[in-house]
């Protein structure tokens, strides 16, 4: 059976797994990162060798994760707060194949340790840490899926922690509002949702939302269609 160029690269670079991921070989306070670091750089190139995104993914879930996790284990458990680009391609990899809870604990440990993100990113954690997955569940809310508790995990941060532009932080107030105006389909839909207080703590979020970059979009919403509906429910007649 022919093996696909793909899965040969893979293997050979499995087949040094063993010894670069052993925590004991590699603790992230006493060794030298220089030969690892020489390495990512190489898988780094590598990677962008793939033109299918879907090859990508799957090259950082079978090959790049497992070589490099138990360093940024090792990292993540120790006291050190010094740049560590494994440590920090992990965390990007991990949103990539979509294991989100451990992305975002992860990033909060990033922030916490005042890490810098990687040079290609352009923004800092708490930023690329929203805007990732203010997308994720942006999609997922869409097609009527749960998004939590990833949602409020992160909102949480983004309301009381993180210094965000003000457009990044009103995209999540605005989401935070739809979610509950959906409908049983999943549609953000005002004349579904029957109880007073859910409308008013929508309006609040989405009021909070105009008030952080008024061109996010619920004008309408706040002006006339939420304040409409409470008070069609309020006095008794049906819209």
């Amino acid at each position: 059976m022919m093996v696909s160029p793909l899965k040969r690269q893979r293997a050979a670079l499995l087949a040094g797994v063993a010894l670069s991921a052993s925590p004991s070989a590699h603790s992230a306070s006493s060794l030298s990162l220089t030969l690892p670091l020489m390495e990512l750089d190489a898988d780094k190139a590598t990677l962008k060798s793939f033109n299918a995104i879907a090859d990508k993914v799957e090259h950082k879930r079978t090959v790049l994760i497992p070589k490099y996790r138990a360093m940024a284990d090792a990292f993540l458990t120790s006291d050190d707060t010094f740049d560590n680009p494994i440590f920090t391609h992990v965390v990007l990899w991990l949103f990539d194949v979509g294991e989100i809870n451990t992305f975002i604990e992860w990033c909060f440990v990033a922030i916490d340790k005042s890490l810098p993100s990687p040079s290609h990113i352009k923004r800092d954690w708490p930023t690329f840490c929203a805007d990732s997955i203010f997308d994720w569940a942006h999609a997922h809310a869409e097609r009527g899926e749960n998004i939590e508790p990833y949602f409020s995990a992160v909102f949480d941060k983004v309301k009381g922690d993180w210094r965000l532009h003000e457009k990044v932080a009103a995209k999540w107030y605005k989401l935070a509002g739809l979610q509950l105006l959906r409908d049983d389909e999943g549609k953000p839909n005002v004349t579904a949702v029957g109880d007073v207080e859910a409308l008013k703590e929508a309006l609040s979020l989405l009021t909070q939302a105009h008030e952080l970059y008024d061109k996010i979009g619920v004008t309408d919403l706040i002006k006339n269609r939420i304040p409409a509906r409470i008070n069609a429910l309020t006095d008794g007649t049906n819209l």
